[in-house]
């Protein structure tokens, strides 16, 4: 939120800026339109019109847009005339231009020397040190899910194998599963959110933890379709979050705490190297002893 602030007010002033001046009309552009010394060109408005609208929408797109620009050259022609404060103004958006340039080339540091910083063995070590904080608000499954329309063939067997869930049934249900199944999933090697999977069944819980506790197997039905979750595995409310689930947390943890490490070493670095340089010149009425009197 903060950048976005800072990009509003940057681009704002640049706008303000290039309007101090008349603008010099480009011969090469067909003008549409000149309003305070200012040129709308056609393929301006011809950019803003999205493709494959009727005739109509695209009049009134073109309208907008042209009333919306004419509006805010005319807005700020009559705030500039009637603001005497403007270096304020100026002097606040450079300081926010220069917040705005120190954070982008903070980024980029960061993007550069950052990004393979935080290795699967790191993150899998502040896991374990640190379980306690990652606890599940909502149960988690693996397993796999299949919906057939009533009458699919071969539904008894299909129901044997979803039960058995061993690798040759595994193997049937997805041979199975490409001729006759309208949905199927696999996702015996993942978590997912078992609200995720079960919205896609008529199936209502009350309590997850209970229900999953007391059953592997669900198979529904309604007026077209069969559906059934094999559930191999499962993850409580309450309990540790699993790893992989957990890891994306540990992720933006780890590496909000490497931004501020890396950053500040950053600052030291370049603040040591003008000093040592002697790039920072101090003149005598900024000695130490001035500025702890001053009010």
């Amino acid at each position: 939120m903060k950048i976005f602030r800072l990009c509003f007010v940057l681009l704002f002033f640049i706008f303000f800026v290039a309007c101090e001046e008349k603008e010099k009309k480009d011969e090469s552009r067909i003008p549409y339109l000149e309003v305070e010394g200012r040129y709308l060109y056609l393929e301006d408005i011809e950019s803003v019109i999205p493709n494959g609208i009727s005739k109509e929408d695209s009049l009134s797109v073109a309208e907008n847009y042209i009333k919306k620009w004419v509006t805010d050259v005319l807005l700020y022609t009559h705030a500039n005339k009637n603001i005497s404060d403007k270096e304020s103004i100026e002097k606040l958006v450079v300081d926010y231009r220069k917040s705005l340039v120190i954070h982008q080339y903070e980024e980029n540091l960061i993007t550069e020397r950052l990004a393979d910083v935080l290795s699967e063995k790191r993150m899998q070590a502040f896991y374990e040190q640190h379980k306690e904080r990652f606890r599940l608000n909502e149960c988690v499954i693996k397993g796999v899910f299949i919906q057939v329309p009533l009458g699919a063939p071969k539904f008894k067997l299909l129901q044997k194998w979803m039960r058995k869930l061993d690798q040759k049934s595994l193997e049937n249900i997805e041979k199975y599963s490409i001729q006759n199944a309208t949905s199927y999933q696999y996702f015996g090697d993942k978590w997912v959110r078992f609200a995720e999977i079960s919205k896609n069944m008529p199936l209502q819980v009350d309590n997850e933890s209970n229900y999953l506790r007391s059953t592997n197997y669900i198979e529904t039905s309604d007026s077209s379709y069969h559906f059934i979750l094999r559930v191999v595995e499962a993850g409580f409310v309450g309990d540790v979050e699993p790893f992989d689930i957990a890891k994306e947390k540990i992720y933006t943890i780890l590496m909000n705490k490497e931004r501020l490490d890396f950053i500040r070493k950053i600052q030291e670095k370049l603040y040591k190297e003008a000093v040592n340089n002697q790039d920072i010149t101090y003149f005598p009425i900024h000695n130490q002893e001035d500025i702890a009197t001053q009010p």
